[in-house]
């Protein structure tokens, strides 16, 4: 019988070669792109059925097309951060490191709420304080050889995997706990970590070197889909946060 699926990790399907598969670029849990849209899903399925015309496989295709924003009713959400001057820094990484700070400072009320209202939290990955987290993250981003705790679970470069991991876990608990306004959507999370916020533009700076680095360890994490910044929010608008 032939069969097709679709794909949200192209990396992982080149690598297990199923016989015909659609690579899509949505975020995940929507494989179909976006509720509510009945056009754009049966266009995906016709492009998934458009694979069962090859002869033999593996064929993987990619799917052109983004999808749609949300429509309806839904009131635009935003979670703007205040930023209050700096000191002036001695370096690139201690410039990161008072920008990432101050966001986390500032996010700190909501966190709390979050945490308070649920019960749990993600952020306990890496095995290190918030502030160790942005230490480290902050000098790898500008360059630097960071200074590893002893506390930390792995080693670098994998550490980057955890610390990241425990920020966006950070950002996003604290901002769906923001009060009032409308609900977010996860596309919308997405947006706001990492193309408005400093953690966003340091994720980005961690990424840049992963991919330029020599290390084969590094270069790998690099092309590891979603590790540091998932596909669906690769292409930075021209107006990324980079200022403070």
């Amino acid at each position: 019988m032939a069969t097709a699926g679709i794909s949200f990790i192209r990396e992982h399907t080149e690598q297990i070669k199923p016989p015909r598969a659609l690579w899509v670029p949505f975020e995940l849990g929507r494989p179909l792109g976006a509720p509510n849209e009945p056009e754009f899903q049966l266009d995906v399925l016709r492009a998934l059925l458009r694979t069962l015309e090859e002869d033999r496989g593996p064929v993987l295709i990619d799917y052109p097309h983004d999808a749609p924003a949300l429509s309806g009713d839904h009131e635009p959400w935003a979670c703007l951060i205040p930023a209050p001057p700096l000191e002036p820094a001695r370096s690139e990484a201690e410039a990161l490191n008072q920008r990432l700070s101050r966001e986390i400072s500032l996010l700190r009320p909501w966190y709390d709420e979050s945490v308070k209202a649920h019960g749990r939290t993600a952020v306990r990955t890496s095995g290190l304080a918030l502030a160790e987290m942005t230490s480290v993250l902050a000098a790898y981003a500008a360059g630097e050889t960071p200074q590893v705790p002893s506390t930390a679970v792995a080693s670098m470069p994998y550490l980057l995997r955890f610390l990241a991991d425990d920020l966006k876990a950070y950002y996003l608990e604290a901002a769906v706990a923001q009060p009032g306004g409308s609900s977010p959507s996860s596309t919308e999370l997405g947006r706001w970590l990492f193309h408005e916020t400093a953690l966003g533009d340091v994720l980005f700076r961690v990424l840049g070197r992963l991919a330029s680095s020599e290390d084969q360890r590094e270069n790998r994490l690099s092309g590891t889909t979603g590790v540091i910044v998932p596909r669906a929010y690769m292409k930075r608008p021209a107006n990324a946060d980079r200022a403070g």
